[in-house]
């Protein structure tokens, strides 16, 4: 309660102060523009962002669309090196580690349980405008960046492939033409240390090389280790600019995650624990399940290892080339990227295991046309090609087995697209878009049962006995999507606009008897009416967006028995629809204090999801249960998307006090508040997340010219318990528990960096 009424007051605070005229949202995003790092004396007003979003460089404010930009800076600064912290950095985005390396995302009440090798993710992930196709190939990639592009709803134009929640863009550092670099450091509690840096080489007047790299590792914030993070990675960029029209950019990059990954917890009915109230976590929140053993051998189940791992290696190759034309940018994007992931898990409450690895080849070539005309374009051809292979084991401790799977997955892709924009009268501007997507998926794999239990049991190296399941198959999809809209220049700094568009993400395989192991398409129509605004001499910024979504086929992820497995399926939502309003302001108060808060409300809703199961959920669920033999049926409609609260806030304040000597001292205060959401389809009380605020903050000191930055600082200062996922256990009916995963405790630490 402490906690909620902090973060209720710095968010009033933080709100009020900026004395906007109504809710306050970053569509803009220009939350690259709150680090400290750019000296507030310098400044005339809120500085301008360049952003690539829409496939052509453009002043944040002039694109009409919802796009956090971050600088690179600010992503160091806040202390941001994996994929589950980039939730810190914005409101309406929800990142959830789902075993493994696998991560969930959660954008505007679409999400995509990312489990197993057949997973496709509902947000696409890009490096330097290369689509990473698998869940677990976007680790090991947040350092030296220039910025972070985060884009929320829809983007079936421009991204088109799995792109139904919205986008994330990883645009890293580029060489340059003159010698320096920069170190950093960070050392907390849980032995946390990360040690970054960047050398940047001109090599003549027309090669330059940077290379860059990160090692990080703490120790697990769980009783058994887990929770704990353990990485290294490098980076080496080559470029050559022959002629201000001409540059070629030449990436590879290496990474490893080793440790022993995300970790959970059990929570259970207090009733079952001879408590009062309604859900209970059996110890304290931080116990891993590698320490709960009793409660699983009170159920008859083996205990849990305490030896889950991470050993995953990443490695990308990538060419960037853009050549300016009378006719505007032609730009070719190719790349090639490889992973080799091996890991046991426990984050569920029962362990997995996998080995995995994926390959994909992509090529994308398009052309833009110049600034400063009234027809803008882009045109853009697109080619994707994957192979999977991966061997993974789910334990089901109830049956005392394991799923022993084979998944052998191939597929392509094939897209053209563009997006005009023509003025038709002086600051009006009408904008349309087309993609056509055609998508071909095969599958050759099979699933057994293994007769053993845990807690680290032995799993054939072959295939043994008689397949359980086969999923031989191919399918094809194709899609034409679109956009339409108008965008209105109402002042010099002030734009409105209003879209309608569509998106589209394919159908799959999961692992199930005939019949029982395909899912459809899922198809969106996005509408959307925003506003984008500075004021005040260019000292307040007030951004707004609200949408609506209607959604046709959902994709839900979950896990279920089906013909007696526990397994991860995908199946179709009839009809889902999300309303809901961001909004974003940032005030330049005075030259050495700023504020920043977002706001995001969500509305949304399952107009119809109904789903049969072997194990039906108790009738404390909030679906109807409609109990049959074999199947039961589960009538979810009406019920709130799974990760989906209706109010996020965040609020930061930041003053500076210049100093004697030039430099200056920063101090900052921040809060992040969600309220409570749901997190399993059994929409049980044990699986649902209470309302948190999270409350960091932080003192800095910034040598004359931000050569040298030091900074003390206290994430979640209160110390909350903040519930980011749940998992019903495979074996429920028996131990009648959920895995629970939580976000990290207080954490503390110092934080430096020099430039030179």
């Amino acid at each position: 309660m402490t906690s909620l009424k902090l973060g209720a007051s710095l968010i009033a605070l933080t709100i009020g102060a900026a004395a906007t005229p109504g809710l306050a949202q970053d569509t803009s995003g220009t939350a690259a523009s709150t680090s400290p790092t750019t000296p507030p004396e310098s400044q005339t007003g809120l500085e301008d962002i360049v952003v690539t979003a829409q496939r052509r460089s453009e002043n944040v404010q002039r694109a009409a669309l919802s796009v956090t930009a971050v600088s690179g800076d600010d992503v160091r600064n806040r202390g941001v090196t994996s994929t589950e912290q980039l939730s810190r950095l914005t409101a309406g985005l929800q990142v959830q580690p789902a075993g493994g390396p696998y991560t969930t995302f959660t954008i505007r009440s679409v999400t995509q349980l990312s489990g197993n090798a057949f997973a496709d993710p509902s947000v696409a992930v890009n490096i330097n405008g290369v689509y990473l196709a698998t869940p677990t190939s976007i680790r090991g990639l947040y350092y030296d960046l220039e910025r972070l592009e985060i884009l929320k709803g829809p983007q079936g134009t421009l991204y088109g492939r799995n792109a139904t929640a919205g986008a994330i863009n990883l645009i890293t550092s580029r060489p340059g033409f003159t010698l320096g670099g920069n170190l950093g450091f960070d050392v907390g509690n849980y032995n946390r240390l990360n040690v970054n840096g960047a050398l940047n080489l001109p090599l003549s007047d027309t090669v330059a090389l940077r290379i860059a790299g990160q090692r990080v590792r703490h120790t697990g914030y769980m009783s058994d280790g887990t929770n704990d993070e353990d990485a290294q990675a490098v980076r080496a960029s080559l470029l050559f600019k022959p002629s201000t029209d001409l540059s070629v950019l030449l990436t590879a990059d290496w990474s490893h995650e080793g440790g022993k990954g995300a970790g959970a917890t059990l929570r259970k009915t207090c009733a079952s624990l001879g408590r009062p109230g309604g859900s209970c976590f059996v110890a304290d929140p931080y116990t891993g399940v590698g320490d709960l053993g009793r409660y699983y051998t009170a159920a008859g189940i083996a205990v849990q290892t305490r030896n889950p791992f991470l050993d995953d290696s990443y490695l990308g190759f990538g060419l960037n080339a853009d050549l300016t034309t009378g006719a505007g940018t032609v730009s070719l994007v190719a790349s090639y990227r490889k992973s080799d992931v091996d890991f046991v898990t426990t984050a569920t409450s029962w362990q997995i295991r996998e080995k995995q690895h994926p390959k994909q080849k992509s090529v994308e070539l398009r052309l833009a046309a110049p600034g400063g005309q009234r027809l803008q374009y882009v045109f853009g051809a697109y080619y994707l090609d994957t192979i999977m292979h991966a061997h993974s084991n789910s334990e089901n401790g109830q049956r005392r087995n394991f799923s022993d799977a084979y998944t052998n997955t191939t597929g392509w892709t094939a897209a053209a697209f563009s997006q005009l924009s023509y003025e038709v009268v002086d600051h009006l501007r009408a904008v349309g878009g087309i993609r056509y997507t055609y998508e071909e998926k095969a599958s050759d794999s099979r699933r057994y049962t293994v007769l053993t239990v845990g807690p680290d049991p032995v799993i054939p190296a072959t295939q043994t006995g008689t397949p359980l399941f086969l999923i031989q198959d191919k399918r094809h999809y194709n899609r034409v999507n679109w956009k339409a809209g108008l965008e209105f220049d109402a002042g010099r700094r002030n734009l409105l606009y209003a879209n309608v568009s569509t998106g589209f993400k394919a159908g799959g395989f999961y692992s199930g008897p005939p019949g029982f192991n395909t899912y459809a398409p899922e198809e969106v129509t996005s509408f959307v009416l925003g506003s984008k605004n500075r004021f005040l001499d260019n000292r307040l910024q007030f951004n707004a967006e609200a949408f609506y979504l209607n959604y046709h086929n959902q994709q839900v992820s979950y896990v279920k028995l089906v013909g007696g497995a526990s397994t991860l399926v995908t199946e179709n939502v009839g009809q889902s629809r999300a309303f809901g309003l961001e909004a974003e302001t940032e005030f330049l108060l005075t030259p050495t204090t700023r504020l920043f808060s977002q706001l995001q409300y969500l509305d949304a809703k399952y107009k119809s999801f109904v789903y049969q199961t072997l194990a039906p959920p108790p009738a404390s669920s909030a679906c109807t249960v409609t109990r049959g033999a074999p199947q039961s049926t589960v009538d979810c409609s009406g019920q709130t998307p799974l990760r989906s609260p209706r109010w996020t806030l965040i609020g930061r304040l930041e003053q500076s006090v210049p100093l004697a000597n030039g430099g200056r001292l920063v101090g900052e205060a921040g809060v992040r508040y969600e309220t409570r959401f749901q997190n399993d389809v059994s929409y049980l009380p044990e699986s649902e997340a209470y309302a948190t605020a999270r409350v960091d903050m932080a003192l800095s000191y910034l040598s004359p010219g931000d050569r040298f930055t030091l900074k003390a600082y206290v994430d979640n200062l209160t110390n909350v318990v903040s519930i980011t996922d749940a998992t019903m256990s495979t074996s429920y009916p028996v131990i009648a528990a959920y895995g629970v995963r939580v976000l990290a405790p207080r954490t503390f630490g110092v934080r430096g960096s020099v430039k030179f």
